[in-house]
């Protein structure tokens, strides 16, 4: 049987290889090569794994119980799928957006975030679970603050410092749970832990893996972070992390929580989910700098998802399955859209060197794909059909208005929020692709790309519109995972 650490063992070894490849060659397309290549490996580790033997916990020989490894289930090959798949377009990104210096570090730290996230999917125990966790924040930290500007180490110190608090109130949740019961296993606590805690012990601990998670997972009031660090970043991280690593916070509170087995959160998540997307959707929409603007767009759609994910906590028997198929298929989908709009706004930013919307008059005229395809994005993003974005959000309504009786106020906030993003996203569109004069930045700058830019770039644009006109090319990674989670939380 294959080790089912070996996924996140290549992300390891390959960015140690890749570190040592760019200090040999000094070049950006052989570096960048050979971490798309590690990446493509642990994807087809994975299948190989997700087709054979192996379904099982992985336990090192001599370790304590309570440290099991590994476990293979829909969820994990759900996490890797997206993680390996937009990591691996961010580094073909990357090939063309990078300078060449520190090159080496940069996708380094790029597959140990990856692995992180792989491994949040593996993770059969709390302790993994963490230590997963921290690899993935570990690396996001000095990727925000990569660039040798104020303004993106700024931003990581920032990030850091909020980021560690919340590590830290999770900690304790998880200590809390060892202190009662002497277990970490996920499935054992899933089994046996009501029966062990006091409610208002597991209240406590629900109200720390919620605050402490949280604050990766962006949700308001924990996201003040967010901003600043998304638009600071590289443009192929902000991709990643709003496409990707805040769900992988929000993946992780949702496997956390599961161990509280019987525990009735009410209403606590879907009111959170109101007000993280209204939050994000209205401070989305006075900002000017287009990085800035997706950043907060990314808050809004967290809370998207958590109001499909809070409606499976609210409603386990009656609407699990429907909520958390919602929800995970809106993390599928937004890593798509909204990994793609960050790569176009790194496009532009090549382009003109500035992030504001002002500047970025007339941009699509002079690279009519860029505009095309950020049009796509931006319309997917406020949830236009027959794109990606509207699928995703017509199921998370599905499963709300099995919330009785306050479903329905939750699909009107879900409806009026994507109402509301629309006065930012139309007016992005229009200065980018349909603004009948160029800026005088977008005059000046250069007229063509790297090829590796606009291919990765293209192919976000395709799957944005694959996965609208045939959902069921998503619903088969997402169903099963939805299955999975809807289970243990039962």
């Amino acid at each position: 049987m294959i080790d089912l650490v070996l996924p996140v063992a290549i992300l390891l070894a390959g960015s140690l290889v890749v570190y040592i490849v760019a200090r040999l060659s000094r070049s950006k397309a052989l570096t960048g090569a050979v971490a798309v290549i590690a990446l493509l490996l642990s994807g087809y580790v994975m299948y190989l794994l997700s087709g054979g033997e192996g379904m099982e916990a992985a336990v090192p020989v001599g370790a304590p119980e309570v440290f099991t490894t590994f476990d293979l289930n829909p969820l994990a090959i759900f996490m890797a799928v997206v993680s390996l798949g937009l990591a691996t377009v961010v580094a073909l990104f990357s090939i063309g957006y990078m300078h060449e210096k520190n090159i080496g570090k940069y996708y380094a730290l790029l597959l140990m975030m990856t692995a992180g996230m792989v491994g949040i999917g593996l993770a059969a125990d709390l302790f993994n679970l963490f230590v997963m966790f921290e690899l993935m924040s570990l690396a996001s930290f000095a990727l925000v603050a990569f660039e040798d500007d104020w303004e993106p180490v700024e931003a990581g110190i920032k990030y850091l410092l909020l980021s560690a608090m919340g590590s830290m109130v999770a900690l304790l949740g998880i200590i809390l749970i060892f202190t009662h019961t002497g277990k970490l296993s996920l499935g054992e606590l899933q089994a046996t832990q009501a029966l062990m805690l006091k409610p208002e012990l597991m209240l406590g601990v629900a109200a720390l893996f919620i605050a402490g998670f949280g604050v990766k997972a962006a949700i308001v009031p924990m996201h003040t972070w967010l901003p600043d660090a998304h638009s600071a970043a590289p443009s192929g991280i902000s991709a990643m992390l709003s496409g990707m690593v805040i769900s992988a916070g929000l993946i992780t509170m949702i496997k956390a929580l599961s161990v509280l087995h019987g525990i009735d959160l009410r209403l606590v998540l879907p009111a959170l989910a109101i007000v993280t997307m209204l939050t994000g959707n209205l401070m989305a929409w006075v900002q000017t700098d287009l990085k800035r603007m997706l950043a907060y767009s990314s808050i809004a759609h967290m809370g998207y998802i958590l109001a499909g994910v809070g409606v499976a906590f609210s409603a386990p028997q009656a609407a699990g399955l429907e909520g958390m198929r919602g929800g995970l298929y809106h993390i599928l989908n937004h890593a798509i859209m909204k990994g793609g709009a960050f790569l176009c706004a790194g496009a532009i930013i090549t382009l003109i060197g500035t992030r504001d919307l002002k500047e970025m008059a007339g941009i699509g005229r002079k690279l009519p794909l860029v505009g095309i395809c950020f049009g796509i994005f931006a319309l997917a993003l406020a949830g236009a059909p027959p794109l990606n974005g509207f699928i995703s959000k017509l199921f998370i309504c599905k499963a709300a208005m099995m919330l009785d009786p306050w479903g329905f106020i939750l699909v009107v906030m879900v409806i009026f929020n994507s109402l509301l993003s629309l006065f930012y996203y139309l007016p992005a569109l229009n200065k980018i692709a349909l603004a009948p004069e160029m800026s005088e930045k977008v005059k000046q700058g250069p007229d063509s790309l790297p090829a590796s830019m606009l291919l990765a770039i293209f192919i976000l644009a395709l799957l944005t519109i694959a996965l609208g006109v045939q959902p069921q090319l998503g619903l088969d990674i997402v169903e099963p995972a939805a299955a999975f989670l809807a289970g243990i939380i039962q």
